[in-house]
């Protein structure tokens, strides 16, 4: 393995655990000295792949976007066939994952907003920048969905895309304090009636 490619797979090391350490004790209850611990390597080296802990919390975040977004691209591919059926098959998925892991660690973005949004700028745009990231993906399924006939055309794709996260960020949230995934049952049977059922 060359340097660089090496270099890269320590990274990606730090940021798998730095996530997992993050989701498990958050960004202050968590230490350099434990992530390199894990890792292998000197507490020294880790400032040869990021400036500073708040910088690697930015990177993590990064890290974990990136990995829900491609969550978010399978339901989108499955949506050319049928919108409504990538929902389903969207919730059935997050459930099972978070039944997976006893509903105990929710989502990083969400955690670290409660925690971190006032005290670190960097921290918060990044985490903008990532829900706004989400957000076109679901805009998308959306758009496709009300072309399809599966999907209200009177809801702004828009709105309705801001309004699937807030009550996904907001169910996540409920769910670990009640160790239940019913919250996300909750909100698909909400979201399903709200938006995918005629008016008339």
């Amino acid at each position: 393995m060359s340097r660089s490619r090496k270099n890269e797979a320590i990274r990606e090391q730090l940021l798998d655990i730095g996530v997992a350490m993050f989701i498990d004790q958050g960004f202050h209850g968590t230490g350099i000295q434990e992530v390199v611990d894990q890792v292998g390597i000197p507490k020294g080296s880790f400032y040869n792949y990021f400036k500073s802990k708040e910088d690697f919390g930015a990177q993590a975040i990064i890290h974990y976007s990136d990995n829900f977004k491609e969550f978010l691209q399978a339901v989108v591919n499955t949506s050319k066939k049928d919108a409504a059926q990538a929902l389903n098959q969207f919730f059935d998925n997050l459930i099972a994952l978070f039944n997976s892991k006893d509903c105990k660690e929710g989502c990083l973005l969400g955690n670290f907003a409660a925690e971190i949004s006032d005290s670190s700028k960097i921290g918060r745009e990044t985490m903008s920048i990532c829900v706004n990231e989400w957000k076109d993906l679901l805009k998308e399924l959306i758009i496709r969905g009300q072309e399809q006939g599966h999907i209200k055309k009177d809801l702004s794709p828009n709105d309705l895309a801001d309004f699937f996260l807030n009550f996904l960020e907001g169910s996540i949230l409920r769910m670990k304090i009640e160790g239940s995934t019913a919250p996300l049952e909750q909100m698909r049977e909400t979201f399903t009636e709200y938006a995918l059922r005629s008016r008339s």
